[in-house]
């Protein structure tokens, strides 16, 4: 198996040794990345306002349309070379709106009952 494709398909966490180019590409493509894991944030927002108990704006505040670091993400991945401060400032951009984003889910769930 090519490491390349262990990167993207098998791994299940970032591994000592990786360069920042894998890391990205681990958490932009990887089923276990960071991505991955806003993407189930942006469904259960997109669930909240389906079901009527959050308003539109939740796509902007907490859900899909909140992008800015998902696509610094991309933009990284497209990169020859990618810069440590700048995948760890995004990586924790992306953990921040997740946790934001759990914390409005959990209140709107609390108030359903």
């Amino acid at each position: 198996m090519s490491k390349i494709n262990k990167i993207l398909n098998t791994a299940t966490e970032v591994q000592r040794g990786w360069s920042n180019k894998e890391r990205a590409l681990f958490h932009c493509f990887n089923a276990n990345g960071i991505w991955a894991q806003k993407k189930i944030t942006d469904a259960q927002i997109d669930a909240l306002v389906e079901a009527g108990k959050a308003k539109n704006g939740a796509y902007l505040a907490y859900g899909a349309l909140n992008s800015f670091y998902t696509d610094d993400l991309l933009k990284l991945v497209s990169k020859q070379r990618v810069n440590r401060i700048e995948l760890e400032i995004t990586l924790r951009g992306i953990r921040r709106d997740i946790d934001v984003a759990s914390k409005f889910i959990q209140e709107k769930q609390n108030e359903q009952g």
